[in-house]
């Protein structure tokens, strides 16, 4: 196998959560899980499942209209302002970010990426097929999921030297000595004879169909940065977190490290009673600003959740109502079921659509995996949050996607819409 396939290998089974390990998928989905008594409490429940999952420490909440109807934190580290990474649902910032720049006259939805950056994005096959920021957005633009040179890019080398070591991923991530900056990585990345490029990289014509893309989105934070010359940090810091004053959010373990969450994936040894064990990771960063970096606590997010569930938080909106609405439109149609276990119908702007009205994104990143959910209806609106530290980026965890996740997510969604009805009835 030469290095360059590879290297693709390894980039599909690290950050693409696809079913390849079919021995052991089939081996895992025989274990007999009982199911919580129904009759128990939501906590019970949680427990229960937590138990069955490994789950080492959880957080979650149920907001019903403007309030915080139900919040609680589990395991080894309860505590409701323990820290975790959301992983994917930064996208939803970075698409809340464009749209407060289309708001205010800024950037063009439609218009040419290209007019806006110092570089251009072009498919080297389709030269004359713009590729505008609706597409980023909609993940239509063409763009692999991943770009070839991504996990160097992500990771700094201190991460990268622990995974070598401790991880066998099917071949080790390459250390780099200089680091290219977000445009370097970019340009370098997305143009034939750039020192990243590689054909991988462009996968179909921009706006011919949906391909989940972080490299778009990583573009997309680029574009807020070559708009507004500052960092993304510091534009949702400035534009989105302290409006909401999400105090406790950020992108960095470092400015919480009294209160992160200690990372864990599911290292699988089927000689062990539970047919594997938690693998402590170490705490790091992630150099994916625009596409999966954030952290955060589940009050924090409740506000988040308000905001873009009800238009507003305490009298503040990071939107328009206008805007809102379209990023949570179905502007593209989709179908299958998400790890949640909801079955998608479209895909907005930072956002997906699925079947009975609701919308929201889930999040994995190396040890931590994260959801948000909300419906809105005419007599008001319900949502959830869901954060915790077992993750399925480095070493996919079928368990976890497959069964876990959308037993707790179910649980969750099952009691915010009882309450939800409770509340319109009383």
């Amino acid at each position: 196998m030469s290095q360059e396939i590879s290297k693709k290998v390894l980039i599909s089974l690290i950050l693409v959560p696809i079913i390849a390990s079919m021995g052991i998928i089939t081996f895992i989905i025989v274990v007999n899980l009982p199911e919580p008594n129904q009759d128990e409490s939501l906590e019970s429940k949680i427990q229960s499942w937590m138990t069955d999952a490994q789950i080492p420490s959880l957080g979650a909440c149920i907001v019903i209209n403007d309030t915080v109807v139900w919040a609680q934190g589990f395991g080894d580290q309860p505590d409701l302002d323990t820290v975790f990474m959301i992983g994917s649902i930064t996208k939803s910032f970075t698409a809340t970010a464009i749209l407060q720049l289309y708001e205010r006259n800024l950037i063009d939805l439609g218009r040419n990426v290209d007019y806006y950056l110092p570089f251009k994005v072009r498919h080297p096959n389709y030269t004359t097929s713009w590729v505008t920021t609706e597409m980023l957005l909609t993940h239509t633009a063409g763009l692999s999921t991943n770009l070839m040179w991504s996990l160097e890019y992500y990771f700094n080398n201190e991460t990268i030297t622990w995974i070598n070591e401790n991880l066998d991923l099917g071949g080790d991530i390459e250390i780099w000595e200089d680091r290219p900056t977000l445009e370097q990585f970019l340009n370098g990345s997305l143009n034939p004879g750039g020192a990243y490029y590689d054909d991988y990289n462009w996968q179909s014509r921009p706006g011919l169909y949906y391909r989940y893309s972080n490299a778009g989105y990583q573009l997309l934070g680029y574009l807020v940065e070559a708009i507004t010359n500052q960092s993304l940090i510091d534009y949702v810091q400035e534009n989105i977190l302290d409006p909401l004053n999400m105090s406790s959010s950020g992108f960095y373990y470092e400015d919480f490290l009294n209160n992160n969450a200690i990372p864990y994936e599911w290292m699988y040894n089927f000689s062990l009673p539970l047919y594997g064990y938690n693998f402590e990771y170490p705490l790091y960063n992630l150099n994916v600003t625009g596409a999966g970096q954030i952290r955060s606590t589940i009050p924090d997010m409740t506000k988040y959740l308000m905001a873009c569930m009800n238009g507003e938080y305490n009298g503040i909106q990071i939107l328009k109502t206008s805007s809102i609405n379209l990023m949570q439109s179905n502007i593209i149609p989709l179908s299958g079921t998400s790890a949640e276990g909801l079955d998608f119908i479209g895909y907005g702007y930072g956002w997906n659509l699925y079947e009975r009205g609701y919308k929201g994104h889930g999040g994995a990143t190396p040890g931590y995996s994260a959801d948000v959910f909300f419906r809105k209806t005419h007599g008001g609106s319900y949502g959830v949050v869901l954060m915790f530290n077992r993750g399925s980026a480095l070493i996919y965890d079928y368990m976890l996607i497959n069964t876990y996740l959308p037993a707790i997510n179910g649980l969750l969604l099952e009691e915010a819409e009882s309450l939800f009805q409770q509340a319109l009835s009383s």
